[in-house]
């Protein structure tokens, strides 16, 4: 893989859990694919910029204000339209993988909005781009889904309402897009809205030495969010397994109803002086399971 961000975590960037926030390590992701453009020769091409379709995030360790780190990139799949890079962040103090992302992308042309298949000259520079996947890349498992994710749906499922706000431009990209780093941020309000919907409250936290962490995002963007957009958000949670939660969020455009994002995460609890996961509390979980979202 070749070498797409050299950084530092910044205490700005931690939050209240005392660890760099999820928006921060999706934000670096995202500079990746500036990085690789740039060896790809899209600069030759001004017109054509690569747009997020997908992203999974794996959040393998947690970095703490000061650490140093190098993020590594390598392209999984080339396609006639697009491809997808797979990242891998190397904390450098702790010498571990602290996260690994595999990010689709699809080519657009600027000046239409279309979708444009990756010109010979791209395809001829990614070739000595293109890498396997890692042997210990985690399977993402496939979940169920109702047959739509509408806000119908969410309206006769219960969904909770977790996050509302609307788009500022400078949370917007390049293309004019709600940047990945700014999305991601709305998940996290999303989440603490939900989990103290079923009894994960900061009183909850305090009072059992608890923090909180993601583990893993499977992102789908379904159509382009931009600035004057009004978001809401419906949230539900899965399961409650031993250690892990299940949850995810539908992102729909508050004028048109339209579904504009899906997300899929799995967190879970640790103890907040060791900085180790534990199982989810007997209570904990019989507040939540009265929650608990079937399809």
């Amino acid at each position: 893989m070749t070498p797409t961000v050299r950084a530092n975590v910044k205490a700005w960037e931690c939050d209240v859990m005392e660890h760099m926030n999820v928006q921060h390590y999706v934000a670096r992701a995202a500079e990746t694919v500036g990085q690789i453009g740039a060896l790809l020769g899209l600069g030759s091409h001004p017109t054509l910029k690569l747009e997020h379709r997908a992203e999974r995030v794996l959040y393998m360790r947690e970095m703490r204000n000061g650490e140093s780190y190098t993020v590594n990139t390598g392209i999984l799949v080339l396609a006639d339209s697009g491809l997808t890079l797979f990242s891998e962040m190397h904390n450098l103090d702790q010498d571990n993988v602290a996260a690994r992302f595999v990010i689709d992308l699809g080519l657009t042309d600027t000046t239409t909005g279309l979708t444009r298949d990756l010109p010979p000259s791209v395809v001829q520079a990614a070739e000595p781009l293109l890498i396997a996947a890692p042997k210990n890349l985690r399977p993402r498992e496939v979940l169920s889904q109702p047959p739509q994710r509408d806000l119908a749906t969410a309206d006769q499922l219960g969904l909770f309402d977790t996050a509302r706000g609307t788009i500022e431009p400078w949370e917007c990209d390049t293309l004019g897009n709600l940047h990945p780093r700014f999305f991601m941020s709305r998940c996290s309000d999303a989440v603490t809205h939900l989990q103290r919907h079923y009894g994960l409250t900061p009183e909850y936290r305090a009072a059992n030495g608890l923090g909180s962490a993601a583990l893993e995002y499977n992102i789908e963007y379904h159509r382009p969010i931009r600035a004057g957009d009004a978001l809401m958000t419906r949230s539900g949670l899965r399961a409650m397994r031993e250690k892990t939660q299940q949850f995810f969020h539908w992102f729909f455009n508050a004028a048109s109803g339209e579904t504009v994002a899906t997300v899929e995460t799995t967190g879970t609890l640790f103890d907040f002086e060791a900085r180790k996961s534990v199982p989810i509390p007997p209570d904990l979980r019989a507040l939540a399971e009265a929650n608990l979202v079937k399809f």
